[in-house]
């Protein structure tokens, strides 16, 4: 009986687990819901810091911080010209007053660019040799046609002798004619015809004669004025042959630096005038410049030369000089606008010239040059960037940096001068404040 079971007892049963396990797998979707939230609070916390990170930087590289201080504020405007000497002398090829000498004339000797001249000192030596070839020519011509005078005058005379002594001839038969004529009376009518006819004859002959006298004497005169005429004309242009042999040698006229003008060559090419070139009468080859008299000639727009005025002193910059500045004054102000051929028809521009005040060798003629010119200035002035300034409903205000940051501050504003602004009121020296 011990061996029988008891279908009713069994082994012991195992505990359950199966409510727990219910209720996990029913928190884990909050649980993932919760996780999910705070990785998206965390992600959104890291972008609002990345955002605030980038603002700062934006700010940081957007501003800068400056600092008010006191100096002097100028105004100054810049123009462009080229160099140019207010006390000059164009040297030129002489025009030839002598006739059939509107040539080319050769170049034989220059003085050489660059180089200091006095006053009468030989610049330019032209070719003459045509000329006096020409000189030569007119002299015998000269002697020639004195002679023809001569010879002319002893042919008239010996022509009138004749002329007269036939016109005396003349006179006489006349009056034989009339003597004859006188005794008719005893002749017979045939020969009183004859005899009248004779008289009529011998006095028509006279009278023709005694013109052609006065008509001889008349072409004479005329001969003989055109032949003085020829032969003052010879003279005329022996003398002014000789005086424009004197213009083959130039000197200079004042005392200066020799500065050659440019020609173009065969290619378009554009070179100095040198020895061996062929100048036209009356083009100019050469200039004799007074160096301590350098200029800047430039423009200014008609809108602003209502600022400029003779006296301005400036700052001249020369391009071929990097860095050389020197003092300049403005000289003269055009009265009239100009027009450039390649603006349009309202733009005008005012021509100005700025006076160099300081003489410097390397201050040549044609030089590209700059010359800012001071148009207003304020002494010891507190000033600020004008880009720390900005302007709504006529006032200024400026970004002051202050205990709790930058705070916006009214300041009445002096000279602006495009990079710095003066501040009249408003601000302390040491103040620093925001520009972009």
């Amino acid at each position: 009986m011990s061996s029988m079971t008891n279908p009713e007892s069994g082994p012991p049963a195992a505990p359950e687990t199966t409510p727990k396990r219910g209720l996990f797998r029913q928190l884990v979707p909050y649980l993932t819901l919760v996780a999910i939230g705070a990785g998206i609070l965390l992600f959104m916390n890291y972008l609002n810091q990345q955002k605030a990170k980038q603002a700062a930087a934006a700010v940081q590289t957007t501003y800068k911080i400056a600092t008010a201080t006191r100096g002097d504020l100028n105004l100054k405007v810049r123009l462009n010209g080229v160099t140019t000497a207010r006390d000059y002398a164009d040297i030129v090829a002489p025009r030839l007053r002598g006739r059939g000498m509107e040539r080319g004339m050769n170049i034989l000797k220059l003085a050489p660019a660059g180089s200091i001249i006095q006053a009468g000192e030989l610049v330019a030596e032209l070719d003459a040799q045509t000329l006096k070839d020409r000189i030569d020519d007119e002299r015998d011509n000269l002697d020639q046609r004195e002679n023809n005078v001569k010879k002319l005058k002893v042919q008239q005379e010996l022509d009138m002798e004749n002329l007269r002594q036939t016109l005396r001839v003349a006179k006489s038969e006349l009056d034989k004619a009339e003597l004859d004529f006188r005794i008719s009376e005893v002749r017979t009518p045939v020969d009183q015809e004859l005899l009248k006819l004779a008289v009529e004859e011998a006095k028509a002959r006279y009278e023709q004669l005694s013109k052609d006298v006065a008509q001889k004497e008349i072409s004479q005169r005329a001969d003989m004025r055109i032949t003085e005429i020829e032969l003052q004309i010879s003279k005329s242009d022996l003398e002014r042959y000789t005086r424009d042999l004197s213009r083959f040698s130039i000197r200079a006229p004042m005392t200066g630096m020799v500065v050659m003008q440019t020609i173009n060559r065969p290619g378009g090419d554009q070179q100095q005038i040198q020895e061996g070139d062929t100048v036209n009468p009356g083009q100019p080859f050469m200039k004799i410049v007074d160096v301590s008299s350098m200029q800047v000639e430039g423009t200014i727009n008609q809108a602003e030369s209502s600022h400029f005025r003779i006296g301005q002193f400036a700052t001249v910059g020369l391009d071929a000089f990097p860095g050389a500045a020197f003092r300049g004054q403005v000289h003269s102000i055009g009265a009239l606008a100009t027009q450039s051929g390649r603006q349009q028809y309202y733009i005008r521009n005012v021509p100005i010239r700025v006076q160099m005040l300081q003489f410097d060798q390397r201050v040549i003629p044609d030089l590209t040059a700059s010359a800012d010119v001071a148009l207003e200035a304020q002494e010891n002035v507190l000033m600020v960037p004008a880009s720390a300034v900005t302007v709504e409903k006529g006032a200024s205000y400026v970004s002051v940096q202050g205990p709790k940051g930058f705070e916006r501050r009214e300041v009445k504003t002096g000279l602006n001068n495009g990079t710095h602004v003066a501040i009249l009121d408003g601000l302390q020296e040491g103040d620093k404040v925001r520009f972009n």
